[in-house]
């Protein structure tokens, strides 16, 4: 049925072709016919124009001719002997007569070789004028053309009327220049010549000389010209030339301001031409009313054949439409309005295909941990997050940058002409910067962060889809490194992805072979200098790599969701160790933010204590502030359920994250543990052991115990004492060791001998 229609409405589509191609020949050959009679109707009268006009300024130019004549054959051989022979009052009389006869020569001037007047027809004596800047005399003088001129229409120096100047060069006896003559001719003379002849409506006739200079026009006149050529002047000059000789189009402005039928005719033996022009409005309404006729009965034809193929013809279109629709939906992500992954495979495609072969770089940026805020705040909230940051990410946007959402998570910059490293992240930086700023959200306060992986083409790849995998391996890196932070493609990305990929099946393996096991560090109370318990720590080691870092395998771990299986055995294998313990210590355990995902953790705490039979007043969890950030609102039920059950809470590297505060203000916290990093920054920094002295008096003020975190000198343990600190932790006390080290280390002997500051828990 589609392939029938569509037969149909090519078929009725050329027959309307057909028709208005047929019409438009008819419409050309009318227009041609007219436009050539027109042509040939002003041809009729320009030709024998012309010649009169070429006879009138033959006998004009008699005048000059017969002056010139007979200063040659008066013998007159130099300037002294002109100005003597043709000054006087005789040679005066003599130019009068000749001109008698002629009503339409107004004067005649003699000029020397210096551009003086030496007589003239209008006064005796001659007034002291020079003419040695006028055109037609540097151009007779130098002769740069014909022993004669025939100038612009000017103002006379002498007479103070407007005339034509035809010019002829004197010569000597001897064939040197000793001047011009020239005859000033009445320009009213050619102007009643060129009325007398009725073009009707939109007719013109001008005498034009062959620069372009206007010497007559009828109707309307011309104004006065100077010497110099102007642009208007050439370009008309140009015009005239570029005719064919049948005539032509002439634009609008040249002559007059309506476009313009022209035939021009040359004058046989003068330097101008008769143009003889009738507006193109009067051609182009006759060639309208011939053409009519045949226009309404082409149009009534394709009316017909139109009419037939309509219903046809929409039903393709529409659905034209809808695969158009469909294929901007299927390149467009609805929430955000942004491009899709679609779009940008083909984006960048099409620029590492292009030609000019430019350099670009793909900018690929990850949101931290936006599927916890997704789950937390609801999908609603988590699009209107996602609009957000498309519209922070396109102020980051320059002219000719294009951005995407390429993932549920990750939107894609292109930038081209850029494969400058620093300058990629430079940009980096700052689109990291503009993310992390709080948004408000249906009354959430929302703070979300980046990490950024950048590729060049061709540097990185010469295709689109190996350029895309690898700015996700740098992206990948960047989360590695503990994500709000930009990386660069390279090899070494290559290999440690590799190596990250090749320890994702390692620490499947060490969980099935139970290579996993933990390790112990004490914590003391700096008051009684007694030992108050200690902290689990995750240890791994593999048979062939050795103890791995757990800054390496943890985050693999939480990616990977194996923390929810590993959280839930250490958190029991803890609780079974502390039993072993002294009943006034405790055991601390770190928590994942992954673990507060799902709803789980509340059940692993309780089993874990339920079947190790630990006092729940005995285990502390520490949560870190970007857990408290990121899953908001989870942590907080869980921590209010957990301090229901007695179990303490400690904020870890407390001054790190964000909004510190406004955790000590909202959350139920028994413990701030400092990080390492004030607390090496007090010794010998006022500035710094100024913020530690606020840290602990805030804790004291609102009864929460403090840690110091990272004691590794004598001095340090001094300051946290004299500041107020409550609890010590650190390698110059104890390392981590394992379960069997930690119930030695318990013993009444290792905790009398040499005191706490004295060496012994090292």
């Amino acid at each position: 049925m589609m392939i029938s229609e569509r037969k149909i409405l090519i078929t009725s589509t050329f027959l309307i072709a057909i028709v208005i191609a047929s019409m438009s020949l008819a419409v050309i050959k009318i227009s041609d016919s007219i436009t050539g009679s027109r042509l040939k109707s002003l041809s009729n009268i320009a030709l024998p124009l012309s010649g009169e006009t070429d006879r009138a300024f033959q006998a004009m130019d008699l005048v000059p001719r017969n002056v010139v004549d007979s200063i040659s054959s008066a013998g007159i051989r130099d300037a002294d002997g002109m100005s003597a022979a043709m000054s006087t009052l005789a040679a005066h009389d003599a130019m009068r007569a000749r001109i008698s006869a002629f009503a339409y020569i107004d004067a005649l001037t003699l000029v020397d070789e210096t551009g003086k007047v030496i007589n003239t027809t209008r006064f005796f004596p001659p007034p002291d004028v020079n003419y040695i800047h006028r055109d037609y005399f540097k151009s007779l003088k130098n002769l740069s053309s014909k022993p004669f001129y025939l100038s612009r229409p000017m103002f006379g120096q002498i007479s103070g009327k407007v005339n034509l100047i035809l010019t002829r060069r004197v010569v000597s006896s001897v064939g040197a220049f000793l001047g011009v003559v020239n005859a000033a001719i009445d320009r009213a003379y050619f102007e009643t010549a060129l009325a007398d002849v009725d073009l009707g409506p939109g007719g013109l006739i001008a005498l034009v000389r062959d620069d372009g200079s206007l010497l007559a026009k009828s109707p309307g006149g011309i104004s006065i010209a100077n010497d110099e050529r102007d642009a208007h002047s050439q370009a008309l000059a140009e015009a005239l030339d570029s005719l064919p000789t049948h005539g032509g189009l002439l634009s609008a402005g040249l002559l007059e301001s309506p476009k313009r039928l022209v035939v021009s005719r040359r004058l046989a033996n003068f330097p101008a031409s008769i143009v003889v022009t009738t507006t193109s409005q009067t051609v182009d309404e006759e060639i309208l009313s011939a053409s009519i006729p045949v226009v309404l009965a082409a149009v009534l034809l394709c009316i017909v054949i139109g009419l037939m193929a309509f219903a046809l013809g929409r039903q393709a279109r529409n659905q034209r439409w809808l695969a158009a629709s469909r294929h901007r939906l299927a390149r467009r992500d609805t929430p955000t309005h942004l491009h899709n992954r679609l779009w940008c495979a083909e984006h960048l495609e099409a620029l590492a295909g292009a030609e000019a072969n430019e350099p670009f770089a793909l900018i690929v940026v990850g949101l931290d941990f936006f599927k916890a805020i997704n789950d937390r705040l609801g999908h609603d909230v988590g699009d209107e997050l996602l609009q957000a940051i498309a519209m922070r990410l396109k102020s980051t946007l320059r002219n000719g940058d294009e951005l995407a959402r390429v993932g549920g998570d990750e939107f894609a910059i292109t930038r081209c002409r850029l494969a400058d490293e620093a300058e990629a992240l430079s940009l980096a930086e700052r689109i990291i910067a503009v993310i992390q700023m709080p948004i408000s959200i249906r009354h959430h306060q929302i703070v979300i962060r980046c990490s950024i992986g950048i590729a060049f083409f061709p540097g990185d790849a010469v295709g689109a889809v190996t350029l895309l995998k690898n700015a996700d391996l740098a992206l990948q890196q960047a989360k590695a490194e503990g994500r709000g932070v930009a990386r660069v493609f390279s090899e070494q990305i290559t290999r440690a992805i590799q190596t990250r990929n090749a320890l994702q099946l390692d620490l499947n393996e060490a969980w099935r072979y139970r290579q996993f096991y933990v390790e112990y560090q004490p914590i003391f109370e700096i008051g009684s200098r007694g030992l108050a318990g200690f902290e689990a720590l995750l240890r791994w080691k593999h048979p062939e790599r050795g103890n791995v870092r757990p800054d390496i395998f943890i985050p693999i771990v939480e990616e990977t969701g194996l923390i929810l299986a590993l959280g839930a055995w250490v958190l029991e294998e803890a609780c079974r160790e502390a039993m072993r313990w002294p009943s006034d210590l405790f055991i601390s355990v770190n928590l994942s933010p992954v673990q507060f995902r799902g709803g789980k953790l509340e059940r692993h705490v309780h089993d874990a204590l339920k079947r190790s039979g630990l006092p729940n007043h005995r285990l502390e969890l520490e949560v870190t502030e970007s857990t408290l950030l990121h899953e908001g609102s989870a942590v907080q039920a869980a921590i209010d359920q957990f301090r229901r059950l007695g179990i303490a809470v400690a904020l870890d590297d407390f001054g790190t994250g964000y909004s510190s505060l406004a955790y000590l203000k909202h959350l139920s916290i028994d413990r701030i543990k400092v990080d390492r990093s004030f607390v090496s920054d007090a010794v010998g920094n006022p500035s710094g052991r100024a913020i530690l002295k606020a840290i602990f008096g805030l804790a004291a003020a609102i009864g929460v115990q403090t840690t110091a975190e990272g004691i590794e000198s004598e001095d340090q343990i001094a300051i946290m004492k004299q500041e107020g600190c409550t609890h010590l932790q650190g390698y110059l006390l104890g390392r981590p060791m394992s379960k069997a080290d930690a119930l030695l280390y318990q013993r009444p002997s290792r905790l009398t001998h040499g005191g706490l500051f004295g060496g012994s828990f090292r």
